[in-house]
């Protein structure tokens, strides 16, 4: 029921008998409960959430400054500005700000509205974090102008209309189109602010751009990425400006690898950087038991820690399949029911209607046909089932049973490293290729693939503490260096696999840096 809820929908439009809770019904109730979570009761709430800490903050002066600005452009009619980019390297308390912003507006009765372009990223928000898409309810394929139909008096349309603050994080993946879009969406819902960018809502976006910029469709190329990039929307440039540069770490050799990755990320260091002897290793096998060190019965809290990247899916397959053949358990097999949707009858692509073809596809985003699964392996979520438990894209877990249709797996809620277990049950997943006359199809599957590796895009908003690096396939994109490497806070504890890589007379090596021109490091 909380589930629906939140998406503005109720058991009873399913003919499902309702539990007694309040917010059905109460569409005002229940707006204030997305706005103001941690206000609620035990009783309305899956757990009780911890905001004392913020309670207790200490904010550094950059931190006050901005947090000053933010309130001032909220509470103050004079100031005119209310637009705000916020970025910080590691350890300069970025996303701690965000999260201390957001709870001191809601403790003054401001509605903050707190998104973010991925999942894993929307589960860094300490309460009612949601991603960008959900929120403004845009599908996969966006279109400039195109807007979602939202009525105004819908809980979508109050929730957007009602908002007083719009967070964006990992503002940098996100699509420039997208980003207009709800510019125009805000005017349109609120007609008589329609001369104001974003209906004179104060935003705050945040990101990184020294990571990877957003997908696009057959291209890798940095100029397309730069191009569909919210950098070059003219929207963009009415942003204030503001980088947190004190670093609240102390220890010296993480300061010195944070530096190392700004001259990685800026491309100050060329289009190529120099891996040390001390952080290669000679093999997959010797990667293998560097990373996964404690063994593959580890605890949930351990083994989630643990993490392999590479490129390109290629290679994230070749060893995710190695892996699981170590692991010794039955192996359990799933395979998935496809039918193609497509809508033209004088379609000639055999796989339109061949389902053999349709099971040998694997687009992106998409489960493959046959998932081998065995328990103690880990997997990852290709969908968002629960973003507010932190059950999203993206989010790692660890099988402990296997069976015919349920997918039982154990992940860490938040930062308490407490182990919680959940049920995954086979979903549809479709896929659409907008081309003319190519393959639209659905696929029956658990939403879910093997994640010991993963590719460098996808785990962006990952955190670990032990990391290996397979560069058999180089980077190709834009940040994909500086993503890999800055996903561990300590270089100890990163060891790289390059085969085929002739060490120069100190025994480093170099690995391929692209940073895409025209970029801003703002």
């Amino acid at each position: 029921e909380k589930i629906l809820l939140s998406q503005g929908r109720n058991l009873g439009e399913f003919n499902l008998p309702s539990p007694n809770n309040p917010l059905i019904n109460n569409p005002d109730r229940a707006l204030d409960a997305f706005f103001f979570p941690h206000n609620l009761n035990d009783d309305e709430m899956d757990e009780t959430i911890d905001v004392s800490v913020f309670d207790r903050a200490q904010l550094n002066q950059e931190q006050q400054i901005f947090f000053n600005l933010i309130r001032a452009s909220v509470l103050d009619p004079s100031v005119r500005n209310k637009l705000f980019y916020i970025s910080g390297d590691g350890g300069t308390g970025k996303t701690f700000l965000l999260n201390y912003v957001i709870y001191k507006l809601r403790e003054i009765r401001q509605k903050v509205l707190a998104t973010a372009s991925t999942g894993i990223a929307a589960t860094n928000f300490y309460a009612g974090g949601m991603t960008f898409h959900s929120a403004f309810r845009f599908g996969k394929d966006v279109e400039p102008g195109v807007l979602p139909s939202i009525p105004l008096e819908s809980y979508f349309g109050r929730r957007i209309i009602e908002a007083n603050v719009i967070v964006i994080d990992e503002i940098t993946m996100l699509n420039k189109t997208v980003f207009e879009n709800v510019d125009i969406l805000c005017r349109t819902l609120i007609p008589q602010f329609q001369d104001n960018p974003f209906a004179g809502k104060t935003v705050i976006i945040s990101g990184d751009w020294k990571q990877s910029l957003p997908v696009v469709r057959e291209s890798s190329a940095p100029g397309a990425q730069v191009a569909a990039s919210v950098q070059s929307s003219d929207l963009y440039r009415m942003f204030e400006k503001h980088r947190l540069l004190q670093n609240m770490r102390v220890i010296p050799a993480e300061i010195q690898f944070k530096d190392w990755l700004y001259s990685i990320g800026t491309g100050q260091v060329g289009d190529s950087v120099m891996i040390p002897l001390a952080m290669r290793v000679n093999s997959r096998q010797e990667l293998y038991t560097f990373v996964f060190n404690t063994g593959f019965d580890a605890p949930v809290n351990e083994l989630l820690k643990r993490l392999i990247l590479s490129p390109t899916n290629r290679i994230v397959d070749l060893i995710n399949d190695e892996i699981i053949d170590i692991i010794d358990s039955p192996e359990h097999v799933y395979l998935s029911r496809d039918n193609p949707t497509s809508e033209n009858p004088f379609a000639y692509n055999l796989a339109d209607y061949d389902v053999a073809q349709l099971n040998r596809l694997t687009p992106i985003g998409m489960p493959a046909h046959n998932i081998k699964l065995k328990v103690g392996a880990i997997i990852v979520l290709l969908q968002n089932l629960n973003t507010q438990k932190g059950l999203c894209n993206g989010t790692r877990m660890i099988v402990r049973r296997l069976h015919q249709d349920l997918i039982e797996a154990e992940t860490v809620s938040g930062s308490s490293d407490r182990g919680i277990r959940i049920g995954i049950c086979r979903v549809r997943n479709n896929y659409k290729d907008l081309r003319p006359d190519q393959v639209s199809f659905e696929r029956f599957q658990f939403p879910v693939r093997v994640a010991f590796c993963m590719t460098i895009t996808k785990a962006q908003g990952q955190t670990c503490e032990r990391l290996g690096i397979d560069i058999s396939d180089e980077p190709f994109a834009h940040g994909q260096t500086y993503t890999a490497f800055s996903r561990c806070r300590s270089g100890e504890n990163i060891r790289v696999f390059a085969p085929g890589k002739k060490p120069d007379n100190n025994g480093n090596i170099s690995m391929r840096n692209v940073v895409a021109r025209g970029i801003r490091f703002d």
